[in-house]
């Protein structure tokens, strides 16, 4: 237990504190891939990087006059820049949008049209078609730019996230939304860039026979560390592979980091379920760590397209670990890849994983501090111990 801790405290601290933010296409990111694929090599596994295409988006800032008074903006995530001034126009539905004209003007979305985060146009998974309408309408009419109210106060939420999305948008408060209702014309600046690159998923495998894959994502939002979201499921994967890698097992190993979790368009799990999932026949089971080893928090599993005799043998080793709680299957997540494969999965976090999900994921509050390494340790031994346990 003491040498799992000390190496997970070491795989934390290189990939929140050293690297820090890992988004899709970044520095960070290509640094963050280059000591996973390190460390696993180093274990004796087969590693191979599976490329693809992406953004790099830069974010050097955002301004908002408004009939001469400055109003904090800030870009929504990948959004293109703009320099632009005109007539404000705000609309609250789906029908005032469909009526506003919108031509040469800047338009303020907010009330149901802001109710939530509108999934990206290639959003395969789940899609509502009032979200396409919204932003068909947009692109449509292409406004000089938009702009979003965010639904919540402490943490403003773009809704709009969408690195195809052919409309400049920033996000305000809502507690400026009144400011703008009251004014006539606006400036808004976004000092962005969207930049071409490259980004890879790892894979590494060892040994033969049908595969037992664990996947976590090593990618985090461009403004977080990403200690829950997902360093410490990286962390965990790695010490695991070393358990793993000294332990004689019937089946093949294979450890992916899948890179673009936190991406829109979640090129790497497109890329994995395009050239590693069309065989689904291969995979025996599949572990998925996301969100694992929050502070005053037990381990949290839950299971997919599992048997009834597999459920009973899982049941039974997690009642040997008191820190470990079933709970509900939640249809998020890179295991849900897996599990709509047919292929059976465990889906590994914290049980008190939604506190944080507004609050502190995909902010620079999910840093080390919230992390309990003991727990990343009591999850690295309970799934080497399901490892051996699952026998679909």
């Amino acid at each position: 237990m003491k040498r799992i801790k000390k190496n997970l405290v070491r795989h934390m601290e290189k990939l929140c504190q050293e690297i820090g933010p890992r988004a899709t296409g970044s520095a960070g990111n290509k640094a963050a891939v280059d000591y996973a694929a390190g460390i696993l090599r180093s274990l004796g596994y087969d590693v191979r990087l599976q490329e693809f295409s992406c953004m790099d988006w830069q974010n050097n800032g955002a301004e908002l006059i408004v009939d001469g008074q400055s109003v904090e903006v800030a870009a929504a995530e990948y959004a293109l820049p703009c320099e632009v001034s005109g007539e404000l126009i705000c609309v609250q539905t789906i029908q005032e949008l469909k009526e506003a004209d919108l031509t040469n003007k800047i338009c303020v979305m907010y009330g149901d049209l802001c109710k939530e985060p509108l999934m990206p146009k290639s959003m395969i998974f789940w899609n509502p078609e009032d979200h396409q309408t919204i932003i068909r309408e947009l692109e449509q009419k292409q406004p000089l730019a938009v702009i979003t109210v965010s639904f919540l106060e402490e943490v403003p939420v773009p809704i709009i996230q969408d690195g195809d999305f052919s409309v400049p948008c920033g996000t305000i408060k809502g507690k400026f939304l009144s400011a703008l209702l009251q004014k006539k014309n606006a400036t808004l600046r976004l000092m962005t860039e969207r930049k071409a690159a490259n980004a890879a998923n790892v894979i590494a495998t060892l040994g033969t026979g049908k595969k037992f894959v664990y996947s976590a994502h090593i990618d985090t939002k461009p403004t977080t560390p990403g200690a829950l979201d997902d360093g410490s499921g990286v962390a965990v994967l790695l010490a695991l592979a070393e358990e793993l890698a000294q332990t004689e097992l019937d089946n093949q190993l294979e450890f992916v980091l899948f890179n673009g979790e936190d991406y829109y368009s979640m090129p790497g799990e497109m890329t994995f379920m395009e050239q590693s999932l069309n065989q689904p026949a291969e995979y025996a089971f599949a572990f998925n760590v996301d969100g694992v080893g929050m502070q005053d928090s037990t381990i949290s599993y839950s299971l997919y397209e599992c048997s009834e005799q597999l459920t009973k043998q899982l049941d039974t080793l997690s009642a040997n670990y008191p820190t470990v709680e079933k709970v509900d299957p939640w249809p998020m997540g890179d295991h849900m890849l897996f599990a709509g494969a047919g292929i059976p999965a465990v889906a590994v976090t914290s049980t008190q994983i939604a506190l944080l999900m507004e609050a502190v994921m995909h902010t620079p509050k999910d840093n080390l501090t919230i992390i309990d390494y003991q727990r990343l340790a009591e999850a690295v031994l309970f799934l080497a111990e399901l490892s051996q346990a699952a026998t679909p």
